[in-house]
């Protein structure tokens, strides 16, 4: 993986169709980190059963559009790519891909940082020192 980067030739062989259909693509970029560093809940092995499970980071590989428009692919078939990393020109810092496109954006959660922020305001309020009523009512001496 640390030779992988965007630019580098790749060739992609999927358990649809054996090896007898490759397809052809370069690399994008790699992926900022694997899939439960951004979980919503990352598993939490400190219970101490624990069985180490091999983390994947992905590699954005762009295949040629003529090639799928013969074979489609379709999410979640098992694959077998090989990079050519001999090609290195591009520098590492580089290899981090974007999700730009629309398919990878989502608007749901726009309002939940909003909504967060104001009940803790909400709650901060409440709780300060000289707001409450208690603060606010003057103690006769010999309280």
């Amino acid at each position: 993986m640390e030779r992988v980067r965007p630019g580098q030739s790749a060739e992609v062989v999927v358990d649809l169709y054996g090896r007898s259909v490759v397809y052809h693509g370069t690399v994008e970029g790699v992926a900022p980190g694997s899939g439960s560093v951004f979980a919503m809940l990352p598993p939490d092995n400190a219970t101490g059963n624990f069985i180490h499970i091999v983390q994947r980071v992905s590699v954005r590989i762009a295949l040629r559009p003529e090639e799928l428009e013969k074979q489609p692919l379709r999410p979640g078939l098992s694959t077998v790519a090989t990079i050519d990393v001999n090609s290195a020109e591009t520098p590492v810092n580089a290899s981090q891909t974007k999700a730009s496109a629309p398919e990878y954006t989502t608007d749901i959660y726009n309002d939940d940082l909003a909504q967060a922020k104001a009940k803790a305001e909400e709650i901060v309020k409440a709780n300060l020192i000289g707001k409450s009523n208690e603060a606010e009512q003057p103690c006769a001496v010999g309280d």
